[in-house]
C-alpha cells in the first residue's frame, strides 16, 4: 500500500540513516538528493527503495577509492567495494582534474558497488563546463542479444550531459535495456507484476513475475542491442573489467567516466549558445498529430520533479518507508543484494 510522505520527513530519515553508517555529509547529501530526485522523477526504481541495499553493500566495502593508474589524461581507480556514489563522486573529481590540464579526460572505476543513476555524476561534469559521457556494465548477466533469449549483457546505461549559457545542463540519461533490472526488486517490494511485453523466464517465454524473471529485452531492438554491446565493451575490456557471463556480481563491472572540453575545438560561450539554438529548435518544432509537444531529451523528468516538488511530498510504498524507518534506528530492516534484487 502507498502512503503520503513530507519530502522533508523523508530527508530526515535517509539523513539518520547513512549518519548511523557514519557516511560522510557531503557523501551523504549527494545521496539523499539522488534518490529523492529519482522518486520526483517517476523513476521509483531507482529511487529511496535502494537504500534498502545500503547494508549489503557496505559488509563488502574492503577500503575507499583510490587511484593505481594516472598518466597523462586518464586514469584507473580501485573502488576497494566502497559505495557506487562514493566511488563515483571521486572518479568524477579525478576526471574534472584531469581534463583542467589536458582538454579532456577518461576515468575508469572498477571494483565498487553500482550507484543508482548514471545521470547526477554526468551532471556534475557539465556543471563545470565540459561535455560528459558516463556509463557503466549493469550486469551481472541480464540483458539477452536480440534474437537470443539467453542473458549476457548488463542493462549497461549511458548518459551524455552537455553545458549550456543559462542555468540549466542537458543530460541524456537512458538504459540500454527495455526496462530497468530494478523492476524486479521494485515489484517484488510492491507486490505488482512487473511490466508486460519486456522481461523473459528461463524458458524464453514472456513474464510479469518478477520472481520467474530471467532476462530483460534491450530496448530499440538491433539498434539498442547493439548499443548495449558496445557499452558493455567500453565498460569491460577497456577498462579492464569483466563482462558478459564471466561477470559473477556487481564487483567484476566496469565504470566510464569522459569530460571533454569544448574548448578543444571552439569556445566555451560559442558552444553553449549553440546548443541553446539547438534546444530552442527542437522545444519549437511542430508537434506530430496527437502530440501536445516536443521536448528536449531530460526535460520532461525535469519538469514532473518540478510539478511534484510543489506539494511537498512523495509517495511511497509503507513497507519500504517502514524498512527505512528501522534502519533509522538500527542496522536492521535492509535487503541483501544478489543478481536479481539489486
Amino acid at each position: 500500500m502507498n502512503i503520503s510522505i513530507s519530502i522533508k520527513e523523508l530527508k530526515s530519515v535517509m539523513f539518520a540513516i547513512l549518519k548511523l553508517r557514519q557516511i560522510p555529509d557531503e557523501q551523504a547529501s549527494f545521496i539523499v538528493d539522488d534518490y529523492i530526485e529519482a522518486e520526483l522523477e517517476g523513476y521509483v526504481s531507482h529511487g529511496v527503495a535502494k537504500l534498502l541495499l545500503l547494508d549489503a553493500a557496505l559488509k563488502q566495502k574492503t577500503g575507499t577509492p583510490e587511484i593505481i593508474v594516472r598518466k597523462g589524461n586518464y586514469a584507473k581507480i580501485n573502488g576497494n567495494r566502497d559505495l557506487g556514489h562514493i566511488s563515483g563522486l571521486f572518479a568524477v573529481k579525478n576526471a574534472l582534474e584531469l581534463a583542467k590540464d589536458n582538454m579532456n579526460s577518461f576515468v575508469a572505476l572498477t571494483n565498487s558497488s553500482r550507484y543508482s543513476r548514471v545521470k547526477p555524476f554526468a551532471r556534475k561534469i557539465a556543471e563545470a563546463g565540459y561535455i560528459g559521457i558516463v556509463m557503466n556494465n549493469g550486469g551481472p548477466a541480464a540483458v539477452t542479444p536480440f534474437g537470443s533469449s539467453s542473458p549476457i549483457f548488463g542493462t549497461n546505461p549511458i548518459c551524455f550531459s552537455f553545458p549550456s549559457s543559462n542555468a540549466n545542463t542537458y543530460v541524456f540519461d537512458f538504459s540500454t535495456s527495455k526496462k530497468v533490472w530494478a523492476e524486479i526488486r521494485q515489484s517484488m517490494l510492491e507486490g505488482r507484476p512487473l511490466p508486460s511485453g519486456c522481461f523473459i523466464n528461463a524458458n524464453g517465454q514472456f513474464t510479469t513475475d518478477p520472481n520467474d524473471a530471467d532476462a530483460v529485452l534491450p530496448f530499440g531492438d538491433a539498434k539498442g542491442y547493439a548499443l548495449c554491446y558496445a557499452v558493455e565493451i567500453l565498460t569491460g575490456a577497456f577498462v579492464s573489467a569483466k563482462m558478459g557471463l564471466a561477470s559473477a556480481d556487481e564487483y567484476d563491472l566496469g565504470f566510464l567516466f569522459i569530460a571533454l572540453s569544448p574548448e578543444m575545438f571552439t569556445s566555451l560561450s560559442t558552444f553553449t549558445e549553440s546548443v541553446d539554438r539547438l534546444a530552442d529548435e527542437v522545444s519549437s518544432s511542430k508537434p506530430m498529430q496527437n502530440t501536445q509537444r516536443v521536448y528536449v531529451p531530460g526535460q520532461k523528468s525535469k519538469e514532473q520533479m518540478e510539478f511534484n516538488s510543489k506539494t511537498g511530498e512523495i509517495i511511497i510504498d509503507q513497507d519500504v518507508f517502514s524498512r527505512l524507518k528501522q534502519m533509522s534506528i538500527s542496522l536492521e530492516g535492509g535487503m541483501e543484494s544478489n543478481a536479481k534484487v539489486n
